[in-house]
């Protein structure tokens, strides 16, 4: 029993370990604060102070003891307790640390990036890294008042802003279409700590634009501020400048940026910039002839799904020739996608490296680059990219590629863990689980497959028509575990009839990797034995592809089928060898005598592939016509076809010779005479082009299309858009 005087003793004790762990709190704070301080005014890492800060709270334990016993700790008198906690307590530290501090730069702030210019004078630049940029969602600005005239505002405003914002590389917006408050928090709240939304109302000629910043956790206002004027786009620059003092660090020393005003980046024009909101961009351009960026994002959408060569270079060279109205870095991007276009792909590649040491985790270098890999099926690099970006930003985009990188590594098991780890700090999230399917299905642990498979459809009812080729892939593999020695025979390129699209197949482990022209590599598993199934039901659309064979059992074409919550798209692709190539390469070069033998090898080496033979239809017709004859027929049927209150519109004209097609809404390409009064296009076999004649004068044109189904070309697919009389 303790006597009055060891508690009196004790007290004492207890009294002034208080008053040296307030001063030791005291003193940390204000370290703290002064280190915060130095930091930013020489643009240091702030992790040191959150490091440092729980450096301070871990050692306590250890310190509370000291101070208590160090009379006797300082004559080197340790009992066994302290000798146990004072190391576990530094080991605990330790490990803690660098779990939470291992993957963070406690570096500079700023770095310098070395470019050289379109002249080839070399410049330096200092500029924020990526990790320390203020990252945000911008989300719909809400009318007041509904108005079909400017609804386009509701999500036109923060595309806007996005545009505007991304001048300054102290930031990184985000526009998202997102309306529902719930999901802009649940979204906004997994990576960052505020968001940006509003409203406005147009009353006669005057506009009022409120702009919020808000808590991500809980949609708070944080900051507001009310503009009003009667130029929208006057608006956003006001917008901008408010958003940028709020959230960008006021350091005398950190990179400033050029704020360009927003109609000297876009458009000053309204219909163009509503059309360039909805994604038009061609009626973009119609609208406002120098719109850049219009040019640019139908370039980039061009290339991705490789609709025409021709309409690729023609959006790449506007693109490029107005380049000066864009921001620096969308002037980089046009010159890369100018590189596209042209196949110029180490020169894209180079160009893209450097502008990913400024925008480390930029969806659209990072697709580019994954693009190039893809193409050249550079697995390791294509995987090492989506693992960096995982390590420099845990956000959704780099966590989808992670998964993906791990499927093609066959890391099954760390994609899972992954998975069930960021579960944990999203406990709410409806969706992180599914993603746990395929690496289940891969690894053959069907049970558990099957089990997450269910609770998706439990809990997505609505998407039966996606998850329903998952039903197909479970029953198979319950019947035939995955092996990979029978997966040779899916190797190969198809190419699509309808595009210049093609896919590239080829085996890898227990799956099929496949590469589509322009986009990147996914990571495909059987459904039957000559079935291929693809895609997360819950983020985006499911695909299924079905592997047609001859009577010797080899593949010459897949059905694919792209498969959306309320339907189903159905796509032809045809597989290419060697003979086809050689043939369609010749004939591109005009070399027609070469490509009429080139053509008649690669019909007996592919009998079922319609669309050479059309080609070849196209060489003898032209070897056997007179050159000016062939003029005076492709001038016959140039023009503009269209029915009065009809917006479909085609329009034919000669260039260089050729005999160019462009309808509203699809892609400019050119097309082949066959006949007198049909042509066809490489750009998209399955259409040919027709014109009715009277009295030896075009009235009409009109369209067939190739049924794969029935192997039959059908008139008049389109009754209301087919038949259009010439103007």
């Amino acid at each position: 029993m303790a006597t009055p005087e060891s508690e009196k003793s004790n007290y004492k004790r207890w009294k002034q370990v208080a008053q040296i762990f307030a001063a030791y709190l005291v003193g940390a704070w204000t370290f703290l604060e002064f280190l915060d301080w130095i930091l930013s005014r020489y643009s240091l890492s702030p992790y040191w102070v959150e490091l440092l800060l729980w450096v301070f709270i871990g050692i306590i334990p250890s310190l509370l003891i000291y101070l208590f016993h160090h009379e006797r700790i300082n004559q080197k008198s340790l009992r066994l307790r302290e000798k146990i906690i004072f190391p576990l307590n530094i080991l605990v530290l330790a490990v803690g640390l660098y779990f939470g501090f291992g993957t963070t730069d406690l570096g500079a702030t700023t770095k310098a990036i070395e470019y050289t210019t379109e002249s080839g004078e070399k410049r330096t630049a200092l500029i924020t890294k990526e990790e320390f940029r203020t990252g945000f969602y911008i989300y719909n600005f809400e009318p007041k008042v509904a108005d079909s005239t400017t609804a386009w505002l509701e999500f036109g405003i923060p595309v806007l802003l996005n545009e505007d914002l991304l001048q300054n590389k102290n930031l990184k917006p985000d526009a998202v279409f997102i309306d529902n408050t719930a999901e802009k928090v649940k979204e906004a709240s997994y990576f960052y700590d505020f968001y940006i939304d509003g409203d406005y109302e147009v009353t006669d000629s005057l506009i009022t634009l409120n702009t919020y910043i808000r808590k991500a956790k809980n949609a708070k206002v944080i900051m507001e501020k009310t503009f009003k004027g009667n130029d929208i786009l006057d608006l956003i620059d006001d917008a901008t400048v408010f958003i940028t003092q709020s959230l960008d660090s006021d350091e005398f020393n950190n990179p400033s940026y050029l704020d360009l005003p927003i109609k000297e980046i876009t458009s000053s024009n309204l219909k163009a910039l509503e059309y360039f909101r909805y994604g038009d961009y061609e009626n973009a351009v119609k609208e406002d002839s120098t719109f850049a960026l219009a040019y640019l994002f139908d370039g980039r959408r061009n290339v991705i799904y490789s609709r025409s060569k021709t309409q690729e270079q023609s959006l790449a060279d506007k693109a490029y020739e107005y380049r000066q109205r864009m921001p620096l870095q969308r002037q980089s991007e046009a010159l890369v996608l100018r590189y596209l276009a042209y196949d110029q792909f180490e020169e894209a590649e180079k160009l893209v490296k450097i502008q990913l040491e400024v925008d480390p985790t930029s969806d659209i270098y990072n697709n580019t680059l994954k693009n190039i890999y893809g193409r050249t099926k550079n697995l390791k690099a294509y995987t090492q990219m989506a693992m960096d970006a995982w390590d420099n930003q845990k956000d959704r985009e780099s966590g989808l590629s992670m998964i993906e990188a791990g499927l093609i590594q066959e890391e099954y098991d760390a994609v899972i863990n992954q998975i069930d780890a960021f579960s944990l700090l999203q406990p709410n999230d409806d969706v992180l689980f599914a993603f746990k399917l395929m690496p289940e299905l891969l690894k053959g642990d069907i049970e558990a497959a099957r089990e997450t498979h269910e609770r998706i459809k439990l809990l997505y009812p609505d998407l039966q028509n996606k998850t329903r080729v998952y039903d197909s892939v479970l029953a198979y593999l319950e019947e035939n575990p995955a092996e990979g020695e029978d997966l040779q025979k899916f190797e190969g390129e198809y190419r699509s009839e309808s595009s210049e699209q093609t896919f590239t197949f080829w085996p890898k482990g227990n799956t099929v990797l496949k590469y589509t022209s322009g986009q990147r590599i996914r990571v495909l598993i059987r459904a039957g034995d000559h079935r291929l199934v693809s895609g997360h039901p819950l983020i985006e659309a499911t695909q299924n592809y079905d592997f047609l064979w001859d009577d010797k059992g080899q593949y010459y074409g897949v059905k694919f089928d792209q498969i959306q919550a309320d339907v189903t798209d159905t796509f032809w692709y045809w597989k290419q060898d060697e003979t086809i190539k050689k043939a369609e390469s010749l004939l591109q070069q005009r070399q027609l005598d070469e490509a009429k033998s080139a053509y008649e090898n690669a019909i007996k080496a592919n009998p079922r592939h319609y669309y050479l033979k059309t080609a070849l239809e196209h060489i003898d017709y032209v070897l056997g016509m007179d050159s000016t004859a062939l003029i005076t027929q492709l001038k016959g049927v140039s023009g503009t076809y269209s029915i009065d209150g009809n917006e479909s519109v085609r329009k034919f004209w000669i260039e260089d010779g050729r005999l160019m097609y462009k309808r509203d809404g699809l892609p400019g390409k050119e097309l082949l005479p066959i006949s007198e009064t049909s042509y066809i296009s490489m750009s998209g076999v399955q259409i040919k082009y027709s014109f009715e004649y009277e009295n030896e004068a075009v009235i009409a044109s009109y369209v067939w299309r190739f049924n794969a189904e029935n192997m039959s070309w059908e008139e008049n697919y389109m009754p209301d858009i087919n038949y259009l009389p010439k103007d």
